[in-house]
């Protein structure tokens, strides 16, 4: 992930709410600053094309998301938080999102929102092997199922 596919994360981003939390030009490039572990996948056929992507943080990132700092007291040992991951719409059911979370290792964390619910989300996530660890009512109001794959 560069700064070249900003224009295109948010508009992936924008499409995919409520699911994924909304992101502007300059909180996107904050998070970037933070991880080397954000991702892109380009679209089939269309090398210039985001076609989803991945925002992810390793257990010491100075990150400060509420969900993040959940995990950080429920799991003692290394993890990698998926922050985001969103497909965009003509791209989804084409295993963008599988190929985003290929080579990431270890202890794989991630949130699923139940409120409001994300069906999708939780479905993927069961599939890869992810299991639920707590639920989490959030600040903002949301209440999300923290989830782990060992």
């Amino acid at each position: 992930m560069t700064s070249a596919h900003a224009a295109e994360i948010l508009r992936i981003n924008a499409a995919g709410r409520p699911g994924v939390a909304a992101l502007d030009a300059v909180e996107l490039q904050r998070l970037q600053s933070l991880s080397g572990l954000h991702r892109v996948a380009m679209a089939a056929g269309d090398a210039n094309r985001v076609a989803g992507y991945l925002l992810a943080f390793d257990r010491e990132a100075a990150y400060d998301g509420e969900e993040f700092l959940a995990f950080r007291k429920l799991l003692p040992g290394p993890f990698v938080y998926i922050d985001q991951v969103a497909v965009a719409a003509d791209q989804k059911r084409h295993g963008v999102a599988a190929r985003l979370y290929a080579g990431l290792e270890g202890v794989l964390c991630c949130d699923v929102n139940l409120q409001p619910p994300n069906p999708a989300s939780s479905a993927f996530h069961r599939a890869l092997g992810f299991e639920s660890v707590e639920i989490l009512s959030t600040a903002d109001g949301r209440k999300v199922e923290l989830m782990r794959k060992v």
